[in-house]
């Protein structure tokens, strides 16, 4: 299985990430696979006007240390979901991505 370090290359492969905010998550979509059936995903909540937990993150374990599951989060957290709302993280891994890529929500100034 490939190893992916940015959405260009995972989408040559035919994988896309969408925003779906009628669901309340950002999913990964692999072509050929039924669209109603995302390969992973990252559900929120949002708090009121002003937050938005990342509350559950889940990548096929088939495509588990691929790079999907951190473009999916990368995506997620730079998102116009948490656009201009307080970030929190209930999901283990959302929590372990912030840890380690802190500049993702500086950069929107929280």
């Amino acid at each position: 299985m490939a190893r992916y370090l940015d959405e260009d290359q995972a989408a040559a492969d035919g994988f896309r990430i969408v925003h779906e905010p009628e669901r309340s998550r950002y999913a990964i979509y692999r072509s050929g696979e039924p669209e109603n059936r995302p390969v992973g995903e990252a559900h929120y909540t949002l708090l009121g006007d002003d937050g938005i937990d990342f509350d559950h993150t889940f990548v096929r374990p088939e495509l588990r240390k691929t790079g999907l599951s951190g473009l999916l989060a990368h995506r997620a957290l730079t998102g116009e979901a948490p656009r201009g709302r307080r970030v929190h993280a209930s999901c283990w891994f959302i929590e372990g991505y912030i840890a380690r890529h802190p500049e993702l929500l500086e950069a929107d100034g929280d």
